[in-house]
């Protein structure tokens, strides 16, 4: 046996020579324990293997997982905005609808057509006697049948004033106030305000519902998002003007160039649905006084043009005093005081917001205007086995989509030209062209990211989000886009 101590104590250079020589013959013929070392450097790289295929296995789906985030949260956050337009044009109506409903209940208080129905009821009275030697029998008996039917238009539109006088005095006070302290466009002003952050919260909260996903390291690190203006701005924040970045402009308060253009758009605009609003309104409430006539007689009779205002009534019941020609005529005069006189600088609606580009550049303006970038933090994340696998990249993991507000088409309204045929009274508006408050039909859909805006955005750290953003250096839109996967 080998005993290298009592040799080397013995101090005998020669056996010892003579061992070693002894030995490696020994190992070189002795291949016990080869398998051992083999399997361990297999075992190594196995675990090796795995663990970059682990890596590559998170990085893929973070990355798939970040990017349905940041298409999640651009949509919900841009629905928040299409949701707000439409809020807009609703309450564009419906301020119109108030002025037709207060000039209503102003006439239904003053009763001023009531004052010239009287009259002329009586001077049918007065020359009901002239009929007596009329040559023919059956104008002589409108001797009898004036008064008589002077008596009951009498009856009829005394009870139908009264109607119209007691809603006038629960209902008008109500909305003269909402006129008077301005409250829808108080209403739409807080609206414009509010958007961009509630568009923020809600992408912010689909995305915190996409990430964390796990319980490893980084699995409870919340996932972040924030919606962007295309000009590399955060949604929400606001411009050099003090502006509110929503795609719609207060003909009131903004003192832009356009301010001009907005108020008298905006005025033209409220006339125009307001009379559109009382002629409805006049047209169904008047329905106890004026008689329909029959679909037959209609159509073989009594020609179209003839009907008032193409509606198929005529003043049946209360043909002789014209009372429902005197009450549109005075309704209109309230609703014109109103418009003109008291509020002709207050209670507009909102517009459309206009832009340097629109003329010149249409794509341009709907991209700065009516597009947006949504994009998603998510912190960066530890690499499995970190000694053997770097991650160069420090910044936090991000992605990013783009959506556009557009009109799909028209928005389905009451045709009064053809009111009381069921197949023609209803139609589609203007379509895709007609982009304005005036259409409650605002839609979000995802386009290509292409703006060329969303390499700064990538850079420019998030407010109120603790987010490290990459630094691109010098790299060029065109050079982005080569690279970009949208």
């Amino acid at each position: 046996m080998f005993q290298p101590m009592r040799i080397i104590r013995s101090f005998q250079p020669k056996r010892i020579c003579q061992e070693l020589t002894w030995l490696g013959s020994r190992l070189h013929r002795d291949q016990r324990g080869s398998i051992s070392v083999a399997t361990v450097f297999a075992f190594l790289f196995l675990t090796m293997l795995m663990g970059m295929v682990i890596n590559l296995g998170r990085h893929v789906d973070r990355k798939v997982k970040v990017q349905n985030a940041a298409d999640a949260a651009t949509y919900s956050g841009a629905t928040v905005v299409a949701r707000s337009m439409n809020t807009l044009t609703f309450t564009n109506f419906l301020l119109c609808d108030v002025f037709a409903l207060t000039a209503y209940l102003r006439e239904a208080r003053d009763r001023n057509a009531d004052t010239l129905s009287d009259p002329v009821l009586d001077a049918w009275d007065e020359v009901a006697p002239e009929f007596r030697d009329a040559p023919l029998p059956k104008f002589q008996q409108l001797e009898r049948g004036i008064p008589l039917k002077t008596e009951l238009e009498r009856q009829l539109i005394d009870a139908w004033s009264n109607h119209n006088a007691a809603i006038s005095e629960t209902l008008l006070p109500v909305v003269e106030e909402i006129l008077g302290m301005e409250m829808i466009p108080e209403f739409q002003r807080a609206l414009i305000e509010t958007t961009p952050n509630l568009a923020n919260i809600a992408a912010n909260e689909i995305a915190g519902r996409h990430g964390p996903v796990g319980r490893g390291l980084n699995g409870r690190t919340a996932m972040n998002a924030l919606m962007w203006r295309t000009d590399a701005m955060p949604f929400g924040s606001e411009t050099s003007t003090g502006l509110s970045q929503m795609p719609a402009a207060d003909p009131v308060n903004d003192w832009t160039q356009y301010q001009s253009f907005y108020f008298d758009e905006s005025s033209k605009a409220r006339a125009e649905h307001s009379f559109r609003f009382l002629r409805s309104l006049n047209n169904e409430m008047l329905l106890p006084l004026e008689a329909r006539l029959q679909q037959g007689r209609n159509d073989k009779f009594v020609p179209a043009e003839k009907f008032y205002g193409g509606w198929g009534y005529h003043n049946g019941a209360a043909k002789l005093s014209q009372f429902s020609q005197l009450w549109r005529g005075f309704t209109q005069a309230q609703l014109k005081q109103l418009l003109e006189v008291e509020y002709p600088f207050r209670n507009l609606p909102m517009v459309i917001l206009r832009d340097d580009q629109q003329e010149n550049d249409l794509n341009g303006y709907l991209e700065k205007d009516f597009m947006f970038v949504g994009a998603t933090y998510w912190s960066a994340m530890q690499e499995r086995m970190p000694g053997l696998f770097y991650n160069p990249l420090q910044a936090d993991q991000m992605a990013f989509a783009q959506a556009q507000l557009f009109i799909p088409r028209g928005r389905f309204i009451q045709d009064t030209r053809y009111f009381g045929d069921p197949q023609r009274q209803w139609r589609f508006s203007a379509g895709p062209s007609n982009r304005d408050l005036w259409n409650q039909n605002w839609a979000v859909q995802l386009v290509p990211a292409t703006s060329q805006s969303i390499p700064s955005i990538l850079q420019t750290p998030p407010p109120e989000i603790p987010a490290l953003t990459p630094n691109l250096g010098g790299l060029t839109v065109e050079d982005f886009r080569r690279i970009n996967t949208h």
